[in-house]
């Protein structure tokens, strides 16, 4: 049997409504007792870097970290990443001129709480799916999420004809931040931020978009501590070493190189998870790149932070409606994460495809 082609037919952002620049952050920050005068030497380097402007946070304002209890966290975390779910979810879908009863499959994906049942649960009752719904929560995997995740809907499609599923990636990096005296905390406080973006997936018939043509992973175990969450004191704590930048660049040369060798020809847009300005710095030298093949990265990460898994499709989003990503053009997408995991996944403009 000939796998169907899989074509991404429409997508859409959602973010918090409170939106906080930088510079009144560290302001919040110099006026905390709990930050050590050590601590706010570094949160003044990191909080002024230009790499990143403003972000978003579901919470009413930013001295809640300091009140909520871990419970009090991880129930933010379940209202406001169904909120902003369903909130991705309809515009992608009223994008695409569709309905929710019109989906066949619902995947998740989050890192920065913990539900059982998973999201799909709560998005499935928001958006009053079919109870024959395929769905699937992937949990765990990190800032590169959303690859893995468009990979699983590709595969879904590929033996279920006439379907569509909807891709969700949805973060809520504030409910997961943790004060210390650490660098990588410091570091993740002023980096992360909370998001969600929807894809929706289709084989059907008349519905043009974005194909998914190639897929590559890399997962390196002997780099895990180098990059994940740790649980401490009934809290999510992240683990960002030093080293991320250079272990990131060379997973995306190496997954570029074997995208390059399938392709038919040099790819006309590039797409790289904004992890922080560093982590793009070394990429775009790993890759031998000039500063424009990396804008939309930028340009995401300046305007939104680090938003984990929902970044990458951030950025595609931003290359279709701004680049653009024209018709026959092809596009390298790249997503890294906690493990330590990497994904790179092509794709192809075939015709008018609907952003939100």
């Amino acid at each position: 049997m000939i796998p169907q082609s899989v074509r991404l037919v429409s997508m859409a952002t959602a973010n918090p409504e409170t939106r906080w620049r930088q510079d009144k952050i560290l302001e919040s920050v110099q006026g905390n007792p709990r930050v050590s005068g050590h601590a706010q030497l570094f949160y003044k380097r990191f909080l002024s870097d230009k790499g990143i402007e403003t972000r978003h946070f579901g919470m009413p304002d930013l001295q809640t970290v300091n009140t909520e209890s871990p419970d009090e966290a991880n129930r933010r975390f379940a209202q406001v990443a169904t909120e902003l779910g369903t909130e991705a979810a309809i515009k992608c879908l009223h994008a695409a001129e569709l309905n929710p009863e019109q989906l066949d499959g619902l995947i998740i994906t989050t890192c920065t709480g913990y539900l059982c049942p998973g999201l799909t649960s709560y998005i499935s009752e928001s958006l009053k799916l079919r109870e024959n719904i395929f769905s699937l929560d992937l949990v765990g995997l990190g800032c590169g999420a959303a690859l893995p995740a468009l990979r699983a809907a590709q595969q879904y499609l590929q033996t279920h004809s006439a379907s569509r599923v909807l891709v969700l990636c949805v973060e809520v990096c504030s409910a997961a931040l943790s004060w210390g005296d650490e660098i990588d905390l410091i570091l993740s406080n002023a980096l992360f931020s909370d998001g969600a973006a929807a894809c929706l997936l289709s084989n059907c018939d008349g519905e043009q978009g974005c194909e998914i043509l190639h897929y590559e992973s890399l997962l390196w175990p002997e780099y895990r501590d180098d990059l994940r969450f740790q649980s401490h004191n009934a809290r999510l704590r992240n683990v960002i070493n030093r080293t991320v930048p250079d272990i990131a660049a060379e997973a995306v040369k190496q997954l570029a190189d074997k995208l390059r060798a399938v392709n038919e020809r040099p790819f006309d847009h590039y797409g790289v998870h904004p992890g922080g300005r560093r982590v793009l710095d070394e990429i775009q030298t790993a890759l031998g790149l000039d500063s424009e093949r990396l804008a939309s990265s930028r340009a995401v990460l300046r305007r939104y932070g680090n938003m984990s898994s929902p970044s990458i499709l951030f950025v595609l989003k931003n290359m279709i409606e701004q680049s653009p990503l024209k018709a026959g053009q092809t596009a390298a997408l790249f997503s890294f994460g906690a493990g330590f995991s990497a994904y790179g996944m092509t794709l192809r403009k075939t015709d008018q495809s609907s952003v939100s």
